[in-house]
């Protein structure tokens, strides 16, 4: 995998407390959409993924 930026990550809040950290941004939408969908029951628009990234 090539590295593509700064590391980024996403958490989910609390209790679940998922977290995801990835150089590739579109390597993060993807695994929390799916995060989302199968723990949450959540469909979620990767604008919606997007806004909730944070540099590492």
């Amino acid at each position: 995998m090539a590295i593509t930026g700064a590391m980024k990550t996403i958490q989910c809040e609390s209790p679940c407390n998922f977290m995801v950290k990835s150089h590739d941004e579109k390597e993060l939408v993807e695994i929390v959409k799916t995060h989302a969908k199968k723990i949450h029951n959540m469909n979620m628009a990767d604008k919606d993924v997007k806004a909730m990234i944070k540099a590492a």
